[in-house]
């Protein structure tokens, strides 16, 4: 097929390519709307090393690994969840608490995301600041030049809606009908074996085309007028 071919696809397609494109944005429009509404809260925390040496980057990534890991302990999230009365279980917790430490900015981030606003911003303010307290706690044992303090850099933003996202659902769902719309005309007319065009007798059967038989409209009588023309002669054709 040459580019106007599929030019011509198009243009007589257009309606499937239109249709699939309204069905998917309807389709991403109704899933984000029964989708649950998540609120996302930030805290951010300093980290603040007592020695500064060549290793300084591995020490941290590995104290920050650790500090992760002690703030989401399963015993941790429950006595949070008990303090806040969340009546949430550590593992529905852990699926929507996150820590991400950066060791490069020497900050801890933690993430929150809750079907409440009010208690995302305070579930966040409660983790971070239960993770400062299990830090100070662990340098007591330890000696002053290998201690790591952690303190509160920013404390939780305010929520924000983090899901669902109606606008990007939409226009993705445009995009995706857009593509499975042209497909689908491209599959419709490769199903569709009808000649349409002179150029269609040329090209299927490999013949050029020796004349056309244009519609002429019905004359006051009822009879329909038919033209033929050929190559050495000229008939008209009335058929009633």
């Amino acid at each position: 097929m040459q580019l106007s071919d599929y030019l011509a696809v198009l243009r007589r397609r257009w309606w499937v390519i239109l249709l699939t494109m309204v069905v998917a944005v309807a389709s991403a429009l109704i899933f984000s709307r029964l989708q649950e509404r998540v609120y996302r809260s930030e805290a951010s925390y300093l980290v603040v090393p007592n020695r500064i040496d060549n290793g300084l980057s591995i020490v941290l990534q590995n104290s920050m690994s650790s500090f992760r890991e002690m703030a989401l302990a399963r015993p941790q999230l429950q006595k949070i969840s008990d303090e806040l009365k969340l009546d949430r279980t550590p593992e529905w917790l852990l699926k929507r608490v996150a820590i991400q430490p950066r060791p490069d900015e020497r900050k801890m981030i933690v993430q929150v995301d809750y079907p409440d606003p009010a208690t995302a911003q305070r579930l966040a303010d409660a983790i971070g600041n239960n993770m400062v307290a299990l830090v100070s706690a662990r340098n007591n044992f330890l000696e002053g030049t290998d201690r790591i303090s952690m303190t509160v850099l920013e404390p939780a933003t305010p929520p924000v809606l983090h899901r669902p996202q109606t606008r990007v659902n939409m226009l993705a769902g445009a995009v995706l009908g857009l593509v499975l719309g042209v497909l689908l005309a491209f599959v419709l007319e490769a199903l569709d074996d009808t000649i349409k065009t002179p150029s269609d007798v040329e090209r299927y059967v490999q013949l050029a085309t020796l004349g056309a038989i244009p519609a002429v409209s019905s004359d006051p009588r009822g009879a329909t007028f038919t033209a033929r023309r050929t190559r050495k002669n000229e008939e008209l054709e009335v058929v009633p």
